[in-house]
């Protein structure tokens, strides 16, 4: 389910929609002397890239790539303003913002301090969610634009990770529930997590860490079970896991049981 957003600028122009995709890989944004020309998105859906161009291809271009699919962009920002001789206002400015925390370079124009030329903007989801989609209208020039938000419901529960703080920062997004989840181990080490999430019809994988032995696995009867608590022992690195689910079942212990025990509870959490 996604969520649009009102879009920012004037009111000439076509008016555009692409839909919704299931992310955003890049961003490509134009610009000449006076405003934002042109913006071309690279989408996914499917597994399958495509491309969505508006505005007119001039002046100079700059790219915003995320590290897809791991990161996305959680809100859309800039300026707008009329522009002399258009008679009604035309975008500016272009930023993004990532779920890693990362944000882009201002693509378009700027003040000479350094922010947004124009009456700035910021667009994101009401609950947090990743962007989907473009809205927007245009012509010679990108007159305005808004974002297709996913959904996430509000009673959605994000818990601070636990363990070491090494190695580089991941996180899956928001899926319909897990189907399997397979751990393996490196001595008494967990070095190799893959969670087979569902999105629809379709199994979406993901995987982290190294893969050394070979994994064990823990199969879920989705959509008619789901995971309701993850537990596990660290000792400076995660050395175990265990899974509980909504029909009263327990996963076999993932690893080797160490010192401080960790818990992720919650009955409502698919």
């Amino acid at each position: 389910m996604s969520e649009k957003v009102g879009a920012m600028g004037g009111n000439k122009g076509g008016a555009f929609d692409d839909g919704v995709f299931d992310g955003v890989k890049k961003v490509t944004v134009g610009k000449d002397f006076n405003n934002v020309t042109y913006i071309k998105v690279e989408y996914e859906k499917d597994g399958k890239f495509e491309s969505r161009e508006h505005g007119t291809n001039r002046g100079q271009l700059k790219e915003f790539s995320v590290d897809y699919p791991s990161e996305y962009i959680t809100a859309v920002g800039g300026s707008y303003d009329t522009v002399f001789g258009y008679g009604s206002a035309l975008i500016k400015s272009l930023l993004f913002k990532t779920s890693y925390g990362r944000t882009s370079p201002i693509l378009g124009h700027t003040t000479l301090l350094g922010n947004p030329a124009g009456k700035e903007f910021m667009l994101e989801s009401k609950n947090g969610g990743k962007l989907l989609g473009f809205h927007g209208r245009s012509g010679e020039a990108l007159d305005a634009i808004g974002p297709h938000f996913f959904a996430v419901n509000s009673s959605l529960k994000h818990f601070k990770p636990q363990g070491g703080n090494g190695g580089s920062a991941w996180d899956d997004g928001a899926f319909d529930g897990v189907r399997k989840v397979l751990v393996g181990r490196n001595g008494k080490f967990v070095s190799y997590v893959r969670f087979e999430y569902a999105k629809g019809e379709r199994m979406v994988p993901h995987a982290h860490g190294k893969r050394q032995e070979a994994p064990q696995e823990f199969v879920v009867d989705y959509p008619n079970e789901h995971i309701t608590s993850v537990e596990g022992t660290i000792d400076g690195y995660l050395s175990s896991l265990k899974f509980k689910t909504s029909k009263g079942r327990t996963s076999p212990v993932f690893g080797n049981v160490m010192c401080f025990l960790v818990s992720f509870s919650d009955d409502s959490v698919k």
